[in-house]
């Protein structure tokens, strides 16, 4: 006892000559790992197998929407940080923005919890770096802006939504995975399944990935494995949301296959090719914008520009639904920028919302509709030409603003999501297309239109300017 004795008092003795800074700081950690220990939630299959898989350096959990994966691969994550102090850690998907509305509120409200000390004073969006008291960092990022997160080496880094990147950006951050405080180094994702020519399946089939399937099971949110029967938000969720999905998505996000649209319209789409890191727009390259209505659907308005060689570019997009067509307005207003010279606001056949958009100052041209044919122009501009090159582009991150509700109910959020789901009613016939999640695409149907148009209008014009002997006149 005597010994214990002793042991106390200094304890006791250390603790009175702390300084107050020193007090602070004890009970911040105190704080931080206290929001770990409270929280009841069951890892369960492959979920809680991960902290078994240290030997393998890059490692995906796949599964459909809503098996747990994301909130298994944080709490992992916190645990490697308290664990080995100085740990230097990076979260990152494609695009930095959808990090802040996903991970990050998974992260802080399940794991951390929200009045953590590690979360305070700054807001998801802008934040760089989650700082623990035991001098272990979690540094967040973003693909699309990757030059400060890539010049760092990381002990362990976690790719939200792994599908979403190149094959390129993922070995270039295997190959910043090589800080060693952590007695091993790994990469680590997770996705909803994709096509199964996926980079991601590929890699697994060479033996470079290792794939853990995770299911609805394993999430005790929506499955009670002691009642052997779904809880009420599974049946909400899996049984509701998830079961009222159709085509490839109920495939990927319900039941967790990787599966490729059937008769898909656009088979000429591919990221690899049109999908672009984005870039500054030339001033004297020509702008338009795109829109098409919605409410309880998707309102979508795009921003396209053209190059020099006819090449157009969707660079901004707003994608967003349970908003008036005046609070968009306004938001056009603010984003399109004061030297950005718009010469036509294209419009899908709703008189009240051009109205109200003129109301605002935004003049308005109708959109030609025709499906059959603007659809083979959308294809035509979507294949690669002799110089090995599309003239059609979507830069990567041009959504503005994640759909929270779009999102959660895993339906397309973007024109890019739209893409490869876009499918013909009869895959045979090809003559119309499935009405459904195809706001984005109608609008690029619109955009293709009204340039091809244009186009040959002022080509017609400027023929006439030469017979009558006259000189064109540069843009």
């Amino acid at each position: 006892m005597a010994i214990d004795e002793r042991s106390l008092a200094a304890k006791l003795a250390a603790r009175l000559t702390k300084s107050p800074e020193e007090k602070v700081k004890a009970i911040q950690t105190r704080k931080a790992r206290r929001a770990m220990t409270l929280r009841d939630y069951e890892m369960r299959g492959n979920n809680a197998r991960i902290r078994e898989m240290t030997h393998v350096p890059e490692l995906i959990l796949v599964g459909a929407a809503g098996t747990g994966k994301t909130l298994a691969v944080v709490d992992y994550l916190h645990e490697i940080a308290w664990t080995y102090p100085k740990a230097r850690i990076l979260m990152v998907r494609k695009v930095r923005a959808d990090l802040a509305n996903s991970v990050l509120v998974t992260f802080e409200r399940d794991i951390l919890g929200e009045d953590n000390p590690i979360c305070a004073n700054m807001q998801r969006k802008t934040r760089d770096v989650y700082r623990y008291p035991n001098g272990s960092e979690i540094v967040v990022g973003g693909m699309d802006r990757p030059g400060r997160i890539l010049s760092a080496e990381y002990d362990i880094i976690y790719v939200a939504e792994a599908s979403q990147i190149s094959l390129e950006d993922w070995e270039t951050l295997v190959m910043r995975n090589r800080s060693t405080v952590v007695p091993w180094q790994q990469v680590i994702g997770d996705t909803n399944p994709d096509r199964p020519d996926h980079w991601i399946k590929q890699r697994e089939q060479e033996g470079a990935l290792v794939l853990l399937n995770t299911y609805h099971e394993d999430n005790p949110k929506y499955y009670d494995v002691n009642l052997g029967d779904w809880t009420a938000a599974g049946v909400q969720y899996v049984l509701g949301k998830l079961a009222r999905l159709t085509g490839v998505r109920r495939d990927r996000y319900k039941d967790g296959k990787w599966t490729s649209a059937e008769g898909a319209i656009y088979d000429e789409w591919s990221e690899r090719h049109h999908l672009i890191d984005p870039f500054e727009i030339p001033r004297e390259w020509r702008r338009f914008r795109v829109v098409d209505f919605g409410y309880n659907n998707p309102f979508v308005c795009q921003w396209w520009a053209m190059d020099g060689d006819g090449r157009m570019y969707l660079y901004r997009e707003i994608y967003m639904t349970g908003r008036l067509v005046r609070d968009h307005a306004a938001q056009i207003n603010r984003m399109t920028e004061q030297l950005e010279v718009i010469e036509a606001t294209v419009c899908d056949h709703d008189a009240e919302g051009m109205a109200t958009l003129r109301s605002e100052g935004i003049k308005t041209t109708p959109a030609k509709k025709s499906v059959s044919t603007g659809i083979e122009a959308v294809k035509d501009r979507m294949r690669i030409q002799g110089d090995g090159k599309p003239r059609l582009f979507i830069m990567e991150g041009c959504r503005v603003e994640l759909d929270q509700d779009l999102h959660e109910a895993k339906l397309p959020t973007s024109t890019v999501e739209e893409i490869p789901g876009y499918v013909w009613a009869d895959g045979k016939k090809k003559e119309e297309p499935v009405k459904e999640h195809d706001h984005g695409v109608d609008a690029m149907r619109y955009a293709v239109m009204y340039l091809d148009a244009s186009g040959s209008k002022r080509a017609a014009a400027a023929r006439a300017v030469g017979l009558r002997g006259g000189r064109r006149r540069g843009r």
